[in-house]
């Protein structure tokens, strides 16, 4: 399977960073789309939230933790004004370079008003996640460490908005937040943990697009939308925004 080399232009990845609080028209695969960095300056979010008990210094967090904390900016959304085929991975499962290069730069990348390519459309499974239990999918001891969680606009379930949206939190947000909850110990425990119940009794309002990033999965009947990580920086969890209600699988798939 042809694989598309570049999703991102250098130019207008080089805007983004020069005025991260932009959203700037582009044109991809012949296509215009809107492109914007979801959370500017992430660490100045983190240390509004957590400062002064919690984040009064990232090096030393950083150190007490022992997780690394590696977004600049934190999270991308590109969005199609056209439906767009994407072939973001071949038949091996072997991400573009270009996707991994964004997802190690923003740490989570969303797309909407897109859907994958017609041969690895109906790869992988679904799934549900639970309620505010963040997580990761992958270890570092496996080849397969990206996800790819996808809503189908040419399926009779995925092709209707969903009603629980997913929750994506780099590693050292959760273990902050965990501080916060008085669920770890900064002296002994330390690195990162495959789960976490966070959030349950915060202002979400206050959390989303502050220090966590979220995917609604909300656009109009028969829209495909993509949203992708790399699970030894992010973990996930979903949502339920409306009486708790988990709304259908999404597909999920792993990548290299």
């Amino acid at each position: 399977m042809t694989r598309a080399e570049f999703l991102l232009q250098p130019h207008t990845l080089s805007q983004l960073l020069s005025h991260p609080g932009e959203v700037f028209i582009s044109t991809i695969l012949g296509k215009q789309c809107s492109i914007n960095i979801i959370i500017p300056s992430h660490l100045k979010h983190l240390e509004a939230f957590y400062h002064p008990g919690i984040l009064s210094n990232i090096d030393i967090a950083q150190q007490e933790s022992g997780i690394p904390y590696e977004h600049l900016h934190f999270g991308l959304k590109i969005h199609f004004n056209q439906p767009m085929e994407l072939q973001l991975h071949d038949s091996e499962m072997d991400f573009a370079p270009i996707i991994k290069q964004l997802i190690k730069q923003f740490g989570v990348v969303i797309i909407k008003n897109a859907y994958l390519h017609s041969e690895v459309r109906n790869l992988g499974h679904r799934n549900k996640f639970p309620h505010l239990k963040f997580h990761y999918d992958r270890t570092e001891l496996q080849s397969t460490v990206y996800s790819l969680y996808s809503r189908n606009p040419f399926d009779e379930e995925q092709k209707k908005p969903r009603i629980a949206s997913t929750l994506f939190a780099p590693n050292l947000v959760a273990y902050l937040q965990s501080l916060k909850e008085k669920k770890v110990n900064r002296i002994s425990d330390n690195g990162m943990r495959s789960n976490y119940d966070l959030f349950q009794d915060e202002d979400m309002s206050e959390v989303i697009s502050n220090i966590i990033v979220e995917h609604r999965w909300d656009e109009p009947e028969g829209i495909g939308e993509l949203s992708m990580i790399d699970n030894r920086t992010v973990l996930h969890a979903s949502y339920h925004r409306d009486g708790f209600h988990p709304g259908y699988r999404i597909g999920v798939r792993y990548c290299s």
